[in-house]
């Protein structure tokens, strides 16, 4: 694109398309507006009078008012979106134009490219338009702990239908955005951006840019691991431009496993015909106020702008501290589900504080990434709450945080064939072993009529009854310590139970059709009909959403969004609509994502047992026992965990941090979580059909 004559044509050349389009299209309007005298202020340039409303076309007027921060994805008919224009230049309104901000200075006067952004990036942050974001944001996060100290464990992306939503909605506390849930929630000004590792499939680099920008080219370092073959050198290299002379650095790191192995697209040491990367996480290193923080986000969601926004998904979040230089065992900040206790009580003695940083560590491992170098920009404070700038690698810089706070367990999943001493280190193996630790150890007595696992997710691999048999009575609460998974998943004790079930949560072809993406969107959950249609599977189908919807039956406005997420729950059977334990994960149903007992080839050790895996995943598992990790000896006995809604809001844990509550300690505290589907889903009848993308009356 030619760049206008009135702007930096260095800067210009390192924008993001989008916006030189934006900045090209914006110098080529025809001025004539009598309803506004005001000037627009875009990155400098000075344009007279808008063009008249009523003579524009749709295109122009939507991306008029997208210009200035409103979302118009919701706004139908024409005159919804003239009126959204009027208004908006009724009101003033400045375009919101993400700047790239990669120097402090405050000299306006300078040539330099870095000394322009920065004065850009000032405009911004003064303009009406970031400042009502900032007034949002701010009354987001009290309403979103108004609620007598409400946690939520996790929350759901933003889609479409959520950002319509007022703030005094109860169901808006649930929802994040992109941006909210890395950090960039723009309510402080005094925050500063180290480093940033992101792990997905399918990364739109381009989308990344337009959305997170201007913070993220303000990380010292970006490291970014991503499985799909899509085309992106030219955004990686854009974003590096956007970098050059600043120091700041970021690499971009595609891992497939099927390639030949120890390469740099195959770090590992053997090639999986099947592999794939998969997980989806943001780590984030950021200082404020004096103190390093690293928040850990696990995820459902590509990063493409139809996954982030139009599709449901769910993200959980959590920040840790930096570690104390101390010999106490007590953490540096306090989990949040924790309850007041007398003053006698205390930390478990045997309670091991350091699981999740051991399991983030195994995971980190399986990618060789082995680059020694400093994290963060040498201005940073000295202080002993403050991060190191000396050189180290990744597993040192996660080591020096405390994540003794954090109320899941990692489930992670990494390609390769993994011994008996690593077998509970990954996969549905894990998962079994999060299971009896945080559910088995804990429920009073057996039961009797246990509920059936709700499998909940995006796509499905080719197995077999037997591999789906034995992965139900692994993660099975009420059979997992009775069945041997590493023979053949036989019940050892004489106790006599009813077949396994399990309520698998699929999109029928007409959910799709009618969803707000149709038969299109359909294609970012890609089952196939050779595996949805086998017999076996048939009568286990339960829809995504209810025939009737309404506010009762839909309350997260989920049933008209393409389920990208991956949930997998075991429902109580004591405890009404209560949920035993909650996956939130990157990984289907299949074998290649949670792994298989197989024998060893025959040329090494023809009598060992491996748990084969071929995918890169990683989920959070939560219960009442992890929710309350820490409280004292009674862990998990003082929580409940129920979907919302529906409960009494004087019975949700009020504490935080220890703090004084006006809870009756005689009431048990339930604990409301975002699902976005029924904890009783509805089953398949007759007319219902499971989605696939490959069948003919889809085209």
């Amino acid at each position: 694109l030619t760049c206008p004559p009135d702007i930096d044509a260095e800067v210009f050349a390192c924008l993001p398309l989008e916006m030189q389009q934006e900045i090209v299209n914006q110098h080529a309007v025809d001025i004539n507006d009598s309803s506004s005298d005001s000037e627009i202020e875009c990155l400098g340039v000075s344009h007279s009078k808008l063009p008249d409303v009523n003579t524009m076309k749709i295109k122009d007027i939507k991306r008029e008012v997208e210009s200035y921060g409103i979302s118009a994805s919701l706004m139908i008919e024409k005159d919804e979106l003239v009126d959204a224009l009027k208004d908006a230049r009724k009101k003033g309104l400045q375009v919101v134009t993400h700047v790239p901000d990669l120097s402090s200075s405050n000299n306006d006067t300078s040539d330099g490219m870095l000394d322009y952004r920065a004065a850009a990036r000032r405009r911004y942050m003064e303009s009406q338009s970031c400042q009502a974001v900032i007034q949002q944001n701010q009354q987001q996060q009290q309403h979103d702990t108004s609620n007598n100290g409400f946690m939520i464990p996790y929350h759901l992306y933003a889609h479409t239908s959520s950002k319509s939503l007022s703030v005094n909605d109860p169901t808006k506390k649930y929802f994040k955005t992109l941006r909210q849930v890395i950090g960039f929630d723009g309510s402080s000004s005094s925050r500063n951006y180290q480093w940033l590792f992101i792990f997905n499939y399918l990364v739109d680099f381009q989308y990344l840019l337009s959305e997170l920008m201007p913070e993220l080219i303000q990380f010292r370092r970006v490291v970014v691991f991503y499985g799909s073959k899509n085309p992106t050198e030219a955004s990686q290299q854009q974003w590096k431009n956007l970098l050059a002379g600043t120091g700041n650095t970021a690499e971009f790191h595609r891992l497939h496993p099927s390639d030949p192995p120890n390469t740099r697209t195959n770090p590992l040491p053997i090639k999986f015909n099947y592999g794939v990367h998969h997980t989806k996480c943001f780590l984030v290193g950021y200082e404020e106020n004096g103190k390093s923080m690293c928040r850990v986000v696990v995820h459902t969601a590509n990063l493409v702008s139809g996954d982030i926004e139009n599709q449901t998904n769910s993200v959980y979040h959590q920040d840790f501290p930096l570690k104390q230089k101390t010999e106490s065992k007590k953490p540096a900040v306090a989990n949040p589900y924790k309850r007041k206790r007398d003053s006698s009580s205390s930390l478990d003695d045997d309670d091991d504080t350091s699981q999740f940083e051991e399991d983030m560590i195994t995971n980190l491992e399986s990618y060789y990434y082995k680059v020694r170098q400093s994290w963060c920009h040498p201005s940073m404070s000295s202080s002993n709450n403050s991060l190191s700038s000396k050189s180290m690698s990744w597993l040192q810089l996660i080591r020096q945080y405390d994540f003794s706070s954090a109320y899941v367990v990692l489930i992670p999943s990494v390609p390769g064939r993994h011994k008996a001493d690593s077998y509970n280190n990954f996969g549905y193996f894990k998962l079994r072993q999060a299971i009896i630790e945080n559910v088995c150890s804990h429920q009073q007595q057996s039961i009797a009529t246990p509920k059936p696992i709700i499998c909940q997710f995006s796509s499905m691999g080719g197995f077999s009854q037997k591999w789906l048999s034995n992965f139900l009575s692994a993660i099975d609460s009420s059979t997992t310590q009775d069945a041997d998974p590493i023979t053949t998943h036989e019940i050892k004790s004489k106790k006599k139970r009813a077949p396994l079930s399990a309520k698998l949560v699929l999109p029928t072809m007409d959910e799709i059709r009618t969803s707000t993406e149709g038969y299109n969107g359909g294609g970012s959950i890609p089952f196939r009909s050779n595996k949805v249609d086998k017999d076996f599977l048939q009568p286990l189908y339960h829809r995504w959403s209810h025939r009737n919807r309404n506010s009762t039956t839909d309350p997260f406005k989920t049933a008209r969004h393409i389920p990208h997420n991956k949930t997998f729950i075991q429902p109580s059977s004591t405890v009404a609509n209560g949920i035993d334990w909650l996956l939130v994960t990157s990984h289907n149903l299949s074998i290649t994502a949670w792994g298989q007992i197989q024998m060893r080839p025959k040329e090494h050790h023809p009598d060992e047992k491996i748990l084969f895996i071929q995918h890169w995943e990683l989920g959070v598992f939560m219960s009442p026992a992890t929710l309350s990790k820490m409280t004292s000896d009674e862990v998990g006995s003082d929580i409940q965990l129920m979907p919302y809604p529906g409960i009494d809001k004087s019975a949700v844990i009020k504490n935080i941090d220890g703090e004084e509550e006006d809870e009756d300690e005689s009431e048990t505290p339930k604990v409301q979580v975002p699902l976005p589907f029924d904890i009783n889903p509805v089953a398949y009848d007759k007319n219902d059909i499971p989605w696939a993308v490959d069948r003919r009356d889809v085209f």
